[in-house]
């Protein structure tokens, strides 16, 4: 056995095992549970949800102040709701919700300590979420089952892309301890190194690949944008990116588009792995081997409600189930995908439900003055398209103009290709200003996300 296999083996054995039961959220028995939920029938994970969803409710009535005002004021009890129709009819609960009532969302009776998040903020303001370790111990749950479908273990070597961490930035003893002591010990226990999404340049992307060359890594883990960025520069310098024996990669945070899963698969030549969920909601659904996104049923209910009938898809609205702590009833999650398949075939023998795409972000959609809305997915192949683009960013400064940052070579991105996008993008709205800025770099938000199309108006 080589060191690099018993490290992986004491990390996933001992490591990981003791870091989670020192958090106090019985790790070894809801890993047991994850993995024996997926040998459920479709029946059954429906009651053992509705069933979990029923237990929420009734602490939610009686020990969140949020709920318990709110059934009370609708004259409704946790006991009413006795079928999905009827707790469907509650109402849709959005981030300004949470925002202006956010102390009255935490329990009076908790069953775990909290731990406290701020999301990204990509539609403005932070929100403030809090998570208990419970819930936290299903999230663990959710990966592994996952991985374990991908061929990846506990334990084994990887690098993870992650955004500005705050010790990075501030000053301090605490902070320099975090930045030059913690966090180095912490990646090294659990066999795993850590590169930065906040940055898209050239040396930044060759300090990145020289990086994977020396570490080997089983599998790689990021933004979908910070993935598809090094994927290009690789291909572009002509690496060798196959010689490095990737097992899989894991994408997660940003919504995976079509055309960076095929441009990252084609150049790393392995299987993706894409994880869609937040801090609100955890982790909803997981990719598997059949080719489905599949939805984490017994941890979160998740529905997609159209705004009308002809729509292809609709608005995620998400209930976390084991966050009693910090309860989020029908959640709106901001972000868009097709409905729920009512009926399909698993090849992995899994029967939690399927969502054919996550598509997007609210903020993704373009609304033009003449009324017409596309999302940006429509612009982005566009782009992606056209000659001599490496990278770009379009924001719409306002509901007739376009700008459009882009990462150019010079000899390729000629006048008709900018002519090209212009005529595409004016064949949607007659009026609209398409106005290019040339850039050397393109800015991560301070999460590490990357944004291709930014909408800067309401």
């Amino acid at each position: 056995m080589s060191l690099s296999e018993l490290h992986a083996r004491i990390a996933a054995n001992w490591l990981y095992p003791l870091a989670q039961n020192m958090r106090g959220n019985n790790y070894p028995q809801v890993v047991v549970e994850g993995h024996r939920n997926l040998s459920l029938s479709r029946e059954a994970i429906r009651d053992l949800q509705f069933r979990k969803l029923k237990s929420l409710l009734h602490h939610a009535a009686l020990y969140v102040p949020y709920y318990r005002d709110s059934f009370k004021r609708m004259g409704i009890r946790a006991d009413d709701i006795q079928s999905w129709d009827d707790f469907q009819k509650l109402p849709v609960l959005n981030k300004t919700d949470v925002r202006e009532h956010n102390n009255q969302f935490r329990s009076e009776k908790p069953r775990s300590r909290l731990r406290k998040y701020r999301t990204s903020g990509s539609t403005g303001t932070p929100l403030k979420v809090y998570t208990s370790e419970i819930a936290i111990a299903a999230e663990y749950a959710c990966r592994l089952r996952a991985y374990q479908h991908w061929g990846i273990k506990l334990g084994d070597r990887y690098i993870q892309f992650v955004g500005s961490h705050r010790s990075s930035i501030d000053p301090g003893l605490q902070s320099y301890i975090n930045r030059r002591i913690y966090r180095p010990v912490k990646n090294f226990l659990f066999n795993r190194r850590t590169l930065s999404a906040s940055y898209i340049d050239e040396s930044e992307l060759e300090y990145q690949w020289q990086f994977l060359k020396n570490y080997k890594p089983v599998y790689l883990s990021g933004f979908p944008s910070s993935l598809y960025f090094l994927a290009q520069y690789i291909k572009d310098n002509g690496y060798n990116s196959r010689s490095l024996g990737l097992g899989l990669i894991i994408s997660g945070g940003e919504v995976l588009f079509d055309w960076q899963q095929t441009e990252i698969k084609d150049v790393f030549g392995c299987s993706i792995l894409d994880i869609y969920g937040s801090y609100e909601i955890g982790i909803a659904a997981c990719s598997y081997p059949c080719g489905g996104m599949h939805i984490n049923d017994d941890y979160v209910i998740v529905e997609v409600i159209k705004d009308k009938s002809e729509d292809e898809f609709g608005r995620i609205i998400a209930t976390r189930l084991e966050n009693w702590e910090f309860p989020l009833l029908r959640f709106d999650v901001g972000d868009l995908a097709y409905p729920l398949e009512k009926h399909h075939d698993c090849s992995c023998g899994i029967n939690l439900s399927i969502t054919r795409k996550i598509i997007g972000r609210h903020y993704d959609q373009i609304r033009f003055s003449n009324g017409r809305i596309i999302h940006g997915m429509f612009l982005s192949y566009i782009m992606k398209k056209t000659p001599g683009v490496h990278r770009y960013q379009i924001i719409q400064r306002s509901s007739d103009t376009l700008e459009i940052l882009i990462v150019m070579d010079k000899t390729e991105f000629t006048s008709e290709q900018k002519e090209y996008i212009i005529d595409r993008i004016k064949s949607l709205a007659e009026t609209v200003e398409v106005i290019f800025t040339p850039v050397d770099s393109l800015k991560t938000e301070d999460s590490g996300k990357f944004r291709f199309i930014r909408s800067d108006i309401n």
